[in-house]
């Protein structure tokens, strides 16, 4: 049963591949402003363990629960798999991560493109893993999104490109190879690139500026991942 105030996402054309927000349970959480803007821009959301501690916070009912519940609250996980209309519990002792466990129930939903939050923060092998299972699922067009920052995973089996409106221009982008190599084009850029070589976490990419409306990156070959700086919240905005 829905409480009142909380919003489920539906997927509103039940015709069309949905999209997926997957929300992780990061000790440093996604304010619940964006974590309700995501969840309105989506079709189907999932709560990825202790996520479900994020999306109850933020007023919004998971599509589904992906878990081992080894790190969320009890009073959550009730309310949590008691709202979702999908519950997908794994045990503790698993060859994959929640977090992979939540892309595979989104591919076999025909999801079209996922965005991930709440990923990042605490732990750097955490954080690592998680860049590394975007690259895994490149396929599924993967964005991450958090209060700080956006970023696209591109690759020409998934998403090839990325344009930016004008909004990003004067923003701090980087692009980082998560293959060796990725080939890379960037236009619109302060440094621009093309169908350069990047290796494997090569700092070449990092800290360029955007500078024009409509500026754009390319992976041609290989993967990479795109990562560009959102200005700080004005107080009261």
């Amino acid at each position: 049963m829905e409480d009142a105030g909380h919003a489920r996402c539906a997927c509103r054309d039940e015709g069309a591949r949905p999209r997926y927000l997957l929300v992780g349970g990061s000790p440093e959480p996604s304010s619940a402003e964006l974590v309700r803007a995501l969840a309105a821009s989506v079709d189907r959301v999932v709560a990825v363990d202790r996520g479900a501690e994020v999306l109850i916070a933020a007023g919004v009912s998971p599509w589904a629960y992906v878990g081992d519940a080894d790190s969320i609250s009890g009073d959550a996980f009730e309310e949590a798999t008691r709202e979702a209309e999908v519950v997908r519990l794994h045990p503790v002792l698993k060859d994959a991560t929640d977090l992979t466990l939540a892309f595979e129930l989104a591919e076999e939903g025909g999801a079209r493109s996922v965005i991930a939050t709440c990923l990042t923060g605490g732990r750097l092998d955490h954080q690592l893993g998680v860049i590394g299972t975007l690259a895994a699922w490149a396929r599924l067009r993967p964005e991450l999104v958090e209060d700080t920052f956006r970023a696209w995973l591109l690759s020409p089996e998934g998403r090839a490109s990325v344009t930016l409106d004008e909004a990003a221009v004067g923003a701090t982008l980087s692009v980082l190879s998560l293959a060796d190599p990725a080939t890379v084009s960037e236009a619109g850029m302060r440094w621009d690139l093309d169908h350069h070589e990047l290796a494997l976490l090569d700092d070449l990419g990092v800290s360029n500026v955007v500078e024009a409306v409509g500026a754009r990156v390319s992976c041609d070959g290989g993967r990479c991942l795109v990562v560009l700086d959102l200005p700080p919240k004005k107080a009261g905005s």
